[in-house]
Parts: C-alpha cells; sequence; structure tokens
C-alpha cells in the first residue's frame, strides 16, 4: 500500500497512507517543549491536507510528558485535532509506567464532545487492525496485556 514519509528527523516520523486515510506517529524517545509541539503541528498538517480520519501514534519508545506540554496539546491541540475531523486514535505505550500516567491525564481530560474514538495498544499491529475496522467504535478502550478489554 502506497505511503509517504511527510516528517522525519531525530525526534519522530510521520508517514501518511492516503488510501486508509491513516496517520502513523512513531515517536523516537522522549520529546517535550518545542520540538514536540513542532511534531504535533506537522501531525496536523498532514491530517488536514490528506483528509485523514485514523491516527496510529506509536509512543513505545516515548517517555513522560511534562505538565506544561499536557497542558497545551490539551488547550491548543487538541481543539485543532477535533475541528480536523479525525475519527480514531490508536495509542501504543512503552512498558514505562511513568509515561502511562501523562498520556490517561490527557484522555481522561479529552471533552466528551470530541470527534474521536481513543483505544491503547501494546502492539501496533493490532493498533492498526483496530483502527481499521468500522465495527469497532468503543471509546476510550484500554487493551491489556493478556489481550481483554477494559473500558474506562
Amino acid at each position: 500500500m502506497f505511503h509517504h514519509i511527510t516528517h522525519d528527523d531525530s525526534n519522530a516520523t510521520i508517514e501518511v497512507h492516503p488510501a486508509q486515510e491513516l496517520v502513523r506517529l512513531t515517536w523516537k524517545g522522549t520529546v517535550v517543549g518545542e520540538p514536540y509541539r513542532g511534531v504535533l503541528g506537522r501531525l496536523l498538517e498532514a491530517v488536514q491536507q490528506h483528509r485523514i480520519r485514523l491516527w496510529l501514534n506509536d509512543g513505545r519508545r516515548g517517555g513522560t510528558l511534562p505538565m506544561e506540554d499536557q497542558h497545551w496539546t490539551m488547550q491548543e491541540f487538541t481543539p485543532r485535532l477535533m475541528a480536523a475531523g479525525l475519527r480514531r486514535i490508536a495509542l501504543v505505550q512503552s512498558d514505562d509506567r511513568s509515561s502511562h500516567s501523562s498520556v490517561d491525564r490527557m484522555i481522561n481530560e479529552t471533552p466528551s464532545d470530541a470527534t474521536y474514538d481513543i483505544a491503547y495498544f501494546e502492539d501496533p499491529a493490532i493498533a492498526q487492525l483496530w483502527l481499521m475496522d468500522p465495527s469497532k467504535t468503543n471509546t476510550r478502550v484500554a487493551w491489556t496485556p493478556r489481550g481483554s478489554v477494559r473500558n474506562d
């Protein structure tokens, strides 16, 4: 399937899969401050330009976000993402439990009128399957290590 890379640096890679209306953001390490915001800005540009509806966020190499970046994400980025028409976000998280708390906090602060469903995964292949399956519409679903589902 055709895809192209719209961004690739030491912080992250953004791949766009136009036919699937999918963008994949792969973090390469802990990114904070302006570099973090810049990557998300480029992601938003790709979502808008290519009419993306599905986002696979591979954060397995990512770390904990400082409160300032969490606040920016919720106050600045999330409303713009909602306006762009995104439908689903699959979050692949690292095994580092400390990074989970910042992601959980941001998910819990997502507005109730959010236009997208969110699910957590440990495996990016399973995350992509969920994104591509139109019958899966559960909001804020977490996949545990043993594969069972926990609704948040």
